[in-house]
Formats: C-alpha cells, sequence, structure tokens
C-alpha cells in the first residue's frame, strides 16, 4: 500500500513519452509482471493511471508481450482531458496484490470510489519454478528525450509491504 501525490511530470520529447512516470512496480526474475503508470499530458489539468503486465512469452519477434490495462483516463498520446483523473499534488493511493496469477491493482482517493482491475497472469509463465517477485516503489522517469531541465518528482508519504509466501508442492 502506498500514499503519494505525483508533483511534476514532463511536457516535452517523443510522444508516447510526454507526461509519464512509473510510480510502483514488480519485478520478477528478469521481467515485470506490472508496471504503474501516471501520466498527465501537458494540456490536460488531470492524469490518469494505467498499468502494463509484461508476459514472459515472448511474440513472434522474440519481444515479451505486453498487456496495457486502462484504470483511470487513458494512456493515449493525444487524449482529452481524463474525466475522473488525478491533478499534480493530489494525495491518492494505490494498492498492488498478487496471489498466485491473480494481480489486483487498486486506486484509493479520499471522497471516491475505488477504482480496481483485475488481470489473470495464468498464461504469463511467472509461476513457473525459479521465478521471484519484489516490489518497488519510486519515482521511474521513464521520458529520456525530454528537455535536459525536465524532470519527474512525487511525494510519498506512506509505503507499507507485505509478502505472504506459499510452498509448491514437492
Amino acid at each position: 500500500h502506498v500514499t503519494l501525490a505525483v508533483n511534476k511530470v514532463t511536457t516535452s520529447g517523443e510522444n508516447y513519452q510526454i507526461g509519464r512516470v512509473i510510480i510502483g512496480q514488480i519485478h520478477a526474475n528478469d521481467d515485470e509482471p506490472v508496471r504503474l503508470y501516471y501520466r498527465k499530458l501537458p494540456g490536460n489539468s488531470l492524469g490518469a493511471i494505467y498499468f502494463a503486465h509484461e508476459s514472459r512469452v515472448e511474440d513472434s519477434d522474440g519481444d515479451n508481450i505486453e498487456t496495457y490495462v486502462e484504470m483511470i483516463g487513458s494512456r493515449s498520446n493525444a487524449t482529452s482531458n481524463p474525466d475522473d483523473g488525478i491533478a499534480l499534488d493530489e494525495k491518492f493511493s494505490y494498492h498492488i496484490k498478487v496471489n498466485v496469477n491473480l494481480l489486483t491493482v487498486t486506486i484509493s482517493r479520499e471522497g471516491k470510489s475505488d477504482v480496481v482491475a483485475h488481470y489473470d497472469m495464468s498464461e504469463s509463465l511467472y509461476d513457473q519454478d525459479g521465478q521471484y517477485h519484489y516490489f518497488k516503489v519510486g519515482v521511474y522517469h521513464v521520458n529520456n528525450s525530454s528537455d535536459p531541465g525536465e524532470y519527474a518528482q512525487a511525494t510519498f508519504y506512506q509505503i507499507k509491504n507485505s509478502h505472504t509466501g506459499y510452498a509448491a508442492s514437492e
């Protein structure tokens, strides 16, 4: 469970990179079962929330298959202001839970209903022997094309991490 506010995002660079920042993720051995994004485009007053799921299964080009799940607003490069979006400096919380192959992401804000998304990871091969997961929180500035003086910033108010393991049968 993480409570934060995104304070600043980029306003320049490649269209697909402008205004986006990763605010948390679960990492596995080599891949990321979930990367949670906040994205606010320069012309909008509110930002969107979405996540990417990177499967361990490769496509015909040898790249891992990625699926995006939009939770609040759109991840589009030219989206309008999200109706129920999150403003810069607005405090909100997220909770990422993985229970065997079910990934659940919850976005919470005071005075508003929770936004919940589920993703079935059973085809993604994370349940194979030797795979491990760990949670990473932070601001991952994923716009390497922005003007040199630009940066992303967030304030984290609370971080709670818990892990419940289960033993595989032999």
